[in-house]
């Protein structure tokens, strides 16, 4: 089963964000992977008298005895490397990235000053675009362990995508290795449509509503039978002992996924969303898609966004 290797937690330098260390040591120590700890500050300028080096040394000092104190009674053996990059904080995120080979980047999600009905800042959105590896935004007061994952797969089965069948493995991959470590539950939902309803409705004049019922029933049926395939797939994936175990729960919403995600997530009161980013394609920078964006801005739990393999960051070295 999928594991995180190389964790990177990014929290504010001064602010008290112990709640993000727990979940980043918990997450590290379950999945015996390393772990880092970074902040990202503006550059110090230039100013007459101060030599720059000399307050960066100091500031990064700052940090490492900042760090060292929230870790007090929660790092067991662990000792995360501590770091201070100076920057435009996404873009030294992506770097550190880039640099180091992390393989998850977990972070407090941070609301917009500009747009304080987000939870999800402008930074945030740009981390969930351009990085290359999954994106974990925690939320302050989470439970923890988490109680309910909830993982949100895509597919439509009348135009079957490898890309996206790709992803969709890794997201029921990391969301079960996730319940079974927090003992939660397992939640798994799939919003589909009837593309073609509202044109058999307009232009469709000898279209009855019990052929239309009939193609609304069918149309279920098709992402109903993809939806169970797709599972007895995860089997094979993730271990029949551990599907057995987890005995995921099922839906199948219809409607607008950035409607229908964040409402089901609401009712089960879920703790984590696993989703994939897959946007329009061959647009540096705009992986994203509308539907995961709309989703992230309406739901107050954390999110863990996966890329679909192959994404190449548009942010270089």
């Amino acid at each position: 089963m999928q594991r995180f290797k190389n964790i990177l937690c990014v929290i504010d330098a001064e602010a008290e964000q112990r709640w993000v260390l727990e979940r980043a040591v918990a997450l590290a120590q379950n999945n015996q992977a390393r772990l880092t700890v970074l902040t990202v500050l503006e550059p110090v300028p230039a100013v007459a008298g101060i030599v720059p080096a000399t307050v960066e040394q100091a500031l990064r000092q700052r940090f490492t005895d900042h760090v060292t104190a929230l870790l007090q009674g929660i790092g067991g053996e662990m000792s995360p490397q501590v770091k201070l990059a100076f920057g435009r904080g996404y873009l030294e995120v992506i770097h550190e990235v880039l640099r180091h080979g992390y393989d998850l980047v977990l972070k407090p999600a941070m609301a917009d000053t500009d747009l304080k009905a987000l939870l999800f800042g402008s930074s945030d959105m740009h981390l969930l675009r351009k990085c290359p590896v999954p994106v974990w935004l925690l939320k302050e007061g989470g439970r923890v362990p988490y109680r309910r994952i909830l993982a949100a797969v895509d597919f439509d089965p009348s135009r079957p995508d490898d890309t996206a069948q790709a992803l969709n493995r890794q997201i029921l991959t990391l969301a079960a290795a996730q319940a079974l470590a927090e003992s939660a539950e397992l939640h798994v939902v799939h919003v589909w449509e009837a593309a073609a309803e509202n044109v058999l409705r307009v232009w469709g004049s000898s279209s009855s509503e019990t052929n239309i019922a009939e193609y609304v029933g069918l149309e279920r049926q098709r992402h109903e039978l993809w939806l169970n395939e797709l599972m007895a797939s995860a089997a094979g994936w993730i271990g029949q002992e551990a599907m057995d175990y987890l005995k995921p729960r099922l839906y199948l919403p219809r409607g607008n996924a950035g409607k229908e995600v964040p409402l089901l997530a609401h009712e089960l009161a879920a703790d984590l969303i696993v989703m994939g980013t897959l946007g329009r394609s061959g647009i540096p920078g705009l992986l994203i898609g509308n539907t995961a964006e709309t989703i992230l801005h309406k739901v107050e739990c954390a999110v863990l966004a996966l890329k679909p393999p192959g994404f190449v960051s548009p942010v270089m070295l």
